[in-house]
């Protein structure tokens, strides 16, 4: 087997799922890390900046796990093509 083909299919069977599936944690680490920064940061800018960038990537990451997974899994039809599409 190609080693390119095994990596391809690796991504798509274990890892992008997985991503969708941890979503909640990741968002969660975030939101700590993200505090981390802040609390080590004087600046003002830096600050709302970091709360835009978390904001956006939790507001991405709970509108497709609720929009798309969720209804999908209800279905029955959360397949390898369903994860591909939800991970882009």
């Amino acid at each position: 087997m190609d080693f390119t083909i095994f990596l391809k299919e690796f991504f798509e069977l274990c890892i992008f799922p997985s991503l969708l599936i941890l979503g909640t944690f990741i968002v969660d680490w975030l939101r700590v890390k993200t505090e981390e920064i802040k609390q080590n940061t004087k600046s003002e800018k830096e600050k709302k900046y970091l709360d835009m960038i978390y904001n956006t990537i939790k507001v991405c990451v709970i509108a497709t796990n609720q929009t798309y997974v969720d209804s999908l899994k209800k279905q029955g039809r959360f397949d390898t093509e369903a994860q591909k599409n939800a991970f882009q």
